[in-house]
């Protein structure tokens, strides 16, 4: 992901000057209602209508590595919440690593809510000889599910190492670990790795195979969000950066698992599924095409007839993340690789992470 990084860096400044003369016309109602988040990622509605965000952070004051290579890790992490127009933190502290300024974060990327309202949130992790060679503080967060109550958390399982002993996908040399998405249901949580290309299920603190999402065409598929589908089975979003534009597919894995079947296909860098009251599929595109630098995001409605609806197109930029509520009011976190603030005189022209809703 590095190469995409600096791709991002490069043209994110034009594609911001262009969304701030955007006319905004759409037939969908799109408002920002939440300000001030870092590298706002996962997203997710609990029980009681409330909107959770897993916030990766802004990395911290302890740097290694040069130029491009350089990471700055910290524990700005958090779970944020929003609910009657107020935005809470709801526990802090999860490690964070990112690029100098706080860009590009990694870390607690993941969060879910079960039905009885127990949160639960995943870490990111790498591969082994990487994880060995951080601080004991920050590898006892990596590559694990996590349970977030009282305002604070702590583990439930460890991921990681399921890949490093077993290299589920068999991609030679890459023993890679980064649990990214998670789906809280009442009797398990389901965890997706994206560096693994595995989904997991987690029982208490017992972790098994899924299922392994296969490559898509020479590219690996970096599965990166999960949602139950109203039938009760799974589905999985991929982001399959190397695939190219309208490569990324939508997977329906049965609930116990087994193989992967494709579901939908022709999306762009997937980073969010979710399914609204009616049965449509909401499918979140944190790209339109990595090739040419235009990194707008939008929101496909795949109705349950197949129809496709765009939303969010003029105000969207590198989206991640999404959450229906009862209303089918969709939420997606905007700017979802930059911190609450950028200098105005950079790039980023200011830019921050923010939580949009979308009515459609």
């Amino acid at each position: 992901m590095k190469s995409f990084r600096r791709a991002l860096t490069a043209g994110c400044g034009v594609a911001v000057t262009a969304l701030a003369t955007a006319s905004g016309a759409s037939a969908a109602k799109v408002e920002t209602v939440a300000r001030g988040l870092d590298n706002p990622r996962s997203v997710a509605v609990g029980p009681d209508g409330a909107v959770y965000v897993a916030n990766a952070g802004r990395g911290g004051r302890q740097c290694q590595g040069k130029g491009d290579d350089r990471m700055c890790v910290g524990n700005t992490g958090r779970i944020v919440r929003f609910a009657n127009g107020q935005t809470t933190t709801l526990a802090k502290g999860f490690v964070s690593a990112a690029e100098p300024g706080g860009v590009f974060a990694t870390g607690v990327d993941g969060v879910s809510v079960s039905p009885d309202g127990k949160v639960y949130a995943v870490t990111t992790s790498g591969p082994p000889e990487a994880i060995k060679s951080l601080p004991a503080a920050v590898r006892r967060q990596t590559g694990r599910l996590l349970e977030v109550n009282g305002g604070s958390f702590s583990p439930v399982a460890r991921i990681d190492q399921l890949e490093w002993r077993n290299n589920f996908d068999k991609v030679r040399g890459d023993r890679n670990s980064n649990p990214y998405a998670v789906l809280a249901l009442p009797d398990r949580q389901i965890v997706v790795d994206a560096g693994a290309n595995a989904v997991f299920e987690v029982r208490g603190t017992q972790v098994r195979l899924l299922a392994v999402i296969p490559k898509n065409g020479k590219a690996q598929a970096v599965p990166s969000s999960v949602a139950l589908g109203p039938d009760g089975n799974l589905y999985v979003g991929e982001l399959a950066e190397g695939a190219g534009k309208g490569k990324a597919r939508v997977w329906r894995i049965p609930a116990a698992g087994g193989t992967p079947v494709v579901h939908a296909t022709g999306f762009t860098a997937i980073t969010g599924v979710a399914f609204g009251p009616d049965g449509s599929l909401f499918v979140t595109e944190f790209v339109r095409d990595f090739r040419k630098e235009d990194f707008r995001g939008r929101v496909v409605r795949v109705a349950p007839d197949g129809t496709r609806t765009f939303l969010g197109g003029k105000t969207l930029l590198g989206a991640t993340g999404a959450a229906v509520d009862s209303t089918g009011a969709v939420y997606v976190s905007n700017y979802s690789v930059l911190p609450r603030r950028t200098p105005k005189k950079s790039e980023f022209r200011g830019a921050g992470g923010t939580l949009v809703k979308i009515t459609p």
